[in-house]
């Protein structure tokens, strides 16, 4: 084989290879990750990722009537973690679109009277004439905030920091005879739950009681006074104490907070 025509080869699969990686890019495969453990009423369409919860430029997020939407963004980094969520208050489906690969990523469709995103929020009035049928609002973490390393408890068992939800996997945080740290766990999930807080318009304060079971689950999720009136604040909040990944006790226990 000549050199020359080696070196045209060489040519074409260089070629091949960044046309390759040119195509794969494009794609906007992974612009936005999809927290479906969180997410409720939610359908994608239009999505060219492999994986279901990593989200491609041009997919669409439909919400049912009543729906949440959890998502973060692919391209954090150590230190600042994105999340956003939507609530839908509309009687009516409501599409969104990833429309976007840089913040904030999403765009209503077919909706009436949407405001700008000023301070990473936005709100739409849907066709119905519902207002603020759609909230969206999106915030940045800092995970620096959160306190670092194995903290030395008085029954001398240590424990690893809980820094956001998704910082910790759930199989590694399990560990045998935990004890459980209250106010650094309400802290780690405290973001998450300023979210459901911002999209829900409210102030009104609410003390939840749950039950952490030995095997790190929670399933028992009370609420006082029950009768308050904004249901989805109280359903958010509930998804992100269920989803959080607790150490896992000796025993069953008890926690409560007022949020």
């Amino acid at each position: 084989m000549s050199v020359k025509f080696k070196k045209k080869l060489l040519l074409i699969n260089t070629l091949f290879l960044l046309g390759h990686t040119t195509i794969s890019h494009a794609d906007g495969c992974g612009v936005l990750h999809y927290m479906a453990s969180k997410s409720n009423g939610v359908t994608i369409t239009g999505n060219t990722c492999k994986t279901v919860d990593d989200i491609a430029l041009g997919s669409e997020f439909k919400l049912m009537p009543g729906a949440r939407l959890w998502f973060k963004s692919q391209q954090d980094t150590d230190t600042l973690k994105t999340q956003g969520i939507c609530q839908s208050r509309s009687a009516l489906p409501i599409s969104i679109s990833v429309n976007n690969s840089k913040l904030p990523w999403i765009k209503a469709n077919d909706l009436s009277n949407c405001s700008s995103w000023i301070d990473n929020k936005m709100s739409c009035d849907d066709s119905a004439g519902a207002a603020k049928a759609l909230t969206c609002v999106i915030a940045t973490i800092d995970s620096e905030s959160h306190p670092k390393g194995p903290e030395q408890r008085t029954t001398s068992v240590r424990m690893r920091t809980l820094s956001t939800t998704d910082d910790l996997d759930k199989t590694e945080s399990a560990q045998d005879g935990m004890e459980l740290d209250q106010e650094q766990i309400v802290s780690a999930m405290q973001p998450d739950i300023n979210l459901c807080k911002s999209i829900n318009h409210t102030a009104a304060p609410i003390k939840i009681t749950w039950l952490v079971e030995t095997n790190s689950r929670v399933n028992t999720v009370n609420s006082t006074p029950s009768n308050h009136t904004d249901q989805p604040f109280i359903d958010c909040i509930t998804v992100v104490i269920k989803d959080f990944p607790y150490p896992q006790p000796s025993q069953a226990i008890w926690l409560s907070n007022q949020f």
